[in-house]
């Protein structure tokens, strides 16, 4: 009951108190206090590191009351906690006996109302405020070891709570509000930059925010300590050479962390892959050796892998095989057992639990554990013993492979690739054997002279790979990008939109994109299901867009599209059974404008990074030009970069000087001018841009591009990537330009109404052109 929430209003108070101070001897509980469910141990440790500390902060309530022994005592009404603290602290010997306790003294006619009162009118402060309060102690100068002594906690969870409570602001409000679990709270903290925070946050759509899909996000910039790369490399060889790791302070073991400097982390995998390289190169006499971060089918078909020949195990190595499997077979015996007894203590838990337990003010979201239980011991057991027989079954491995040779013959013209295996471990490859019919020869290198790998007149061999860069082995760029993912998220939503709009006009498009999303069952070529622009599997990207930019509904795109949904929804049959009859019986053209519809509303080149620019060759069919469907306002741009990139935006915009005003105003009024000054320009980001267009050599002598036409057909171009430019009489110049190419052949909305399609205005003609070769463009942002 919580006596806040009662509507009547007292008509009278309470009998005046007397503040005294009384020695801790002379309290005992009174018979009147109305609490009788007894404080928690931890609780009371609490409560009496804090006293220690601060003292007695709030008086208790006590009255005129006899003791036990028949003295005249004090009675304490309200404040049992506290008299139960100081009583620990008496025992301890950290207080006197005769510790003088304040108190005010009441009277006993009003002990059980103001012991109620005072207990029922509490409301303890929320997690969130906790954690924030910890936070300000840190910022204090306090270190998480003081403070832990002073509120009688541990020091990990002191170091958990001041970590929460630098997550953002706006994250602990919604944490306080109940739209926020403790799991998702403790998830955010896998980043220590608050905007990163709230931009993973927002770019999430709401039926997707949980704790590991948070986690996951926030950790694209950073490896866990137990990931394999780490594991190759070691904890030990990375803190050596300079690099940090972040202690994950929510993990059950104390030495899980987080490693940030990703470039330095692979630079010494790339240093230990290519020495464990060159030592094999000069240990086994292979005649080349390379390094790669995985060598998966795709590097392994550029190889041919020469058998291996097998010589008999020594009697040494038999026994040590031998001594080997008994032991792992011991082992297992004693894994199987472990196994048993945890389902045992599992199976015998039954429905116990910590009922009278209180639970710590923080414990939900710092998950705070008392000691390591029963289960925990077994499982540890268990993986310390699956450890030793892995490190028993890479023995028997090594001893094996020792077994096995190459001739010498192979090792002239074969050579080795050291891998990482994905566990932590390497994975070497011997005998492979490029497939190269003729080693291609260098410029400037006379004919005969001595290839890669091979032996020269001097007897020695050109090693080139065993300290090179590695196949396909990239090295990360950890650079932040001016525009944040969230912005990102927004602009590239806007443009899926405005090429769904193109799209749902332009059939034949639409349908050649879905033709081509189905090439690969055609050709069985290997193809990135990320990067596609159409998704054929028919997921739907319309909804999806305005939760990634809530500023979309009622723009000219969504409009457009939605005027169309709307439209056919009128026409499709109320009933499934009876949706594939009545398309069976649609006209063409109809059911190529559902088609049409239906590709667009699949759409999406979303992408949270600012120099990607997914379905560059889509949108260059479709001749998309976002500055028909958007404009940089303080809404959709300006309010969210900074002003250094306003001003690049109004000086790329309106011309060099432009930009200069901004400089000495406040970013509300830069936004405002920016606003102004672009209004009418058709200024884009460099993400929403057309893609570059570049001409391609060709062999016919170029023409004055700007006087040539070339004539207009109905007929599509069978070939996506050419189109016929020019004539027998009249040939074609292929040159750059600033218009987007269409990758389709004119057609009747392209042609004029003379019947003639103009040609492209050039800027330059190419050196040469064939009548076969045109633009191609590229999927790469100009600026």
């Amino acid at each position: 009951m919580n006596l806040a929430d009662q509507p009547v209003v007292p008509v009278a108070v309470a009998s005046p108190s007397t503040e005294v101070d009384i020695p801790f001897n002379k309290l005992h509980i009174s018979r009147k206090n109305t609490r009788i469910k007894p404080h928690s141990a931890p609780d009371i440790e609490c409560r009496a590191a804090s006293i220690l500390a601060y003292g007695v902060l709030n008086r208790l309530q006590v009255i005129n009351e006899q003791g036990q022994d028949g003295n005249t005592e004090f009675g304490v009404i309200a404040g049992a906690g506290r008299f139960f603290s100081i009583e620990l602290l008496v025992q301890r010997g950290l207080l006197p006996e005769d510790y003088p306790v304040k108190c005010d003294l009441r009277s006993e006619d009003d002990a059980i109302a103001i012991s109620l009162a005072e207990n029922a009118n509490r409301t303890p402060p929320h997690e969130a405020d906790e954690f924030v309060a910890f936070k300000a102690l840190a910022d204090e100068g306090k270190s998480p070891e003081t403070v832990a002594a002073h509120f009688g906690v541990s020091v990990r969870t002191v170091q958990q709570r001041m970590r929460l409570g630098g997550l953002h602001p706006e994250l602990l409000d919604l944490y306080r509000n109940g739209k926020m679990g403790p799991e998702e709270v403790r998830a955010f903290c896998r980043s220590a930059d608050q905007e990163r925070q709230l931009q993973v946050w927002n770019a999430l759509p709401q039926w997707n925010r949980t704790a590991h899909i948070i986690r996951n996000q926030l950790a694209q910039d950073s490896l866990g300590t137990n990931h394999p790369l780490v594991v190759f490399v070691g904890l030990d060889a990375y803190k050596q050479a300079g690099g940090v790791v972040t202690g994950d302070l929510f993990s059950q073991d104390a030495n899980d962390g987080f490693l940030e400097d990703l470039a330095l982390l692979h630079q010494l995998a790339v240093d230990k892959l290519r020495t464990a390289a060159a030592d094999i190169v000069a240990a086994e006499g292979w005649s080349w050796s390379d390094f790669c971060e995985s060598f998966d089918h795709r590097l392994r078909s550029q190889f041919d892998q020469a058998k291996p020949e097998r010589r008999e195990a020594t009697e040494a190595e038999q026994d040590e095989l031998a001594r080997i499997a008994a032991e792992v077979g011991h082992l297992k015996e004693k894994r199987d057992s472990l196994y048993d007894a945890l389902e045992r203590l599992e199976a015998g838990e039954g429905e116990e639990g910590d009922e009278g337990e209180a639970r710590d003010p923080g414990a939900q979201a710092t998950g705070e554990a008392s000691g390591e239980s029963a289960e925990e011991a077994l499982s540890t057991q268990i993986e310390e013993v699956e450890q030793q027989i892995s490190q028993l079954n890479g023995c028997a491995h090594a001893i094996t492979q020792a077994l096995q040779f190459y001739s010498d013959e192979v090792r002239a013209t074969g050579g080795v690739i050291v891998a990482l295996d994905g566990r932590g471990g390497m994975d070497i490859v011997r005998g492979l054997i490029r497939r190269e019919e003729k080693p291609a020869e260098a410029p400037n290198q006379p004919s005969g002279s001595a290839a890669p790998g091979t032996p020269t007149a001097s007897g020695t061999s050109v090693q080139p790979s065993a300290t090179g860069t590695g196949l396909g082995f990239t090295q990360p760029k950890k650079e932040r990008s001016e525009i944040s993912e969230r912005l990102a998220f927004q602009l590239s939503a806007r443009r899926t939109a405005a090429m769904q709009a193109l799209t749902v006009a332009n059939p034949q498009v639409a349908l050649a994109a879905t033709v081509h999303r189905m090439l690969d069952l055609v050709t069985r070529r290997y193809r990135s299901r990320d990067d596609e622009p159409v998704k054929i599997s028919a997921t739907g990207s319309f909804q999806s867009l305005h939760d990634k930019a809530p500023d979309l509904k009622g723009t000219r795109a969504s409009d457009e599209v939605q005027a169309r949904i709307d439209a056919w929804r009128e026409r499709i049959p109320a009933q499934t059974k009876d949706e594939f009859a009545w398309l069976l019986q649609l006209p063409s053209a109809d059911l190529l404008d559902l088609l049409a519809l239906c590709v667009a509303l699949t759409l999406d080149v979303t992408t949270g990074v600012a120099g990607k620019q997914p379905g560059g060759e889509l949108a260059t069919a479709l001749e998309l030009d976002v500055a028909d469907y958007w404009t940089a306002t303080e809404a959709s741009y300006f309010g969210a970069v900074s002003k250094e990139t306003i001003i690049a935006a109004v000086e790329e915009a309106c011309g060099p000087g432009s930009g200069m005003p901004i400089v000495k105003m406040k970013k509300g009024e830069a936004v405002k001018y920016a606003e102004q000054k672009i209004a009418q320009t058709r200024w884009l980001p460099a993400m929403l841009r057309a893609p570059a267009a570049k001409a391609v050599a060709t062999d016919v002598p170029a023409t004055d591009a700007s006087a040539t036409e070339a004539p207009a057909t109905d007929a599509a171009v069978t070939d996506a990537a050419t189109i016929d430019t020019g004539t027998a009489e009249t040939p074609a110049t292929a040159v750059a330009t600033d218009a987007p190419v269409t990758a389709l052949a004119a057609t009747d909305a392209a042609a004029t109404d003379s019947g003639v399609a103009e040609a492209p205005a050039t800027e330059a003609a190419a050196p040469e052109a064939t009548t076969s070769e045109v633009l191609v463009a590229e999927p790469a942002m100009t600026e």
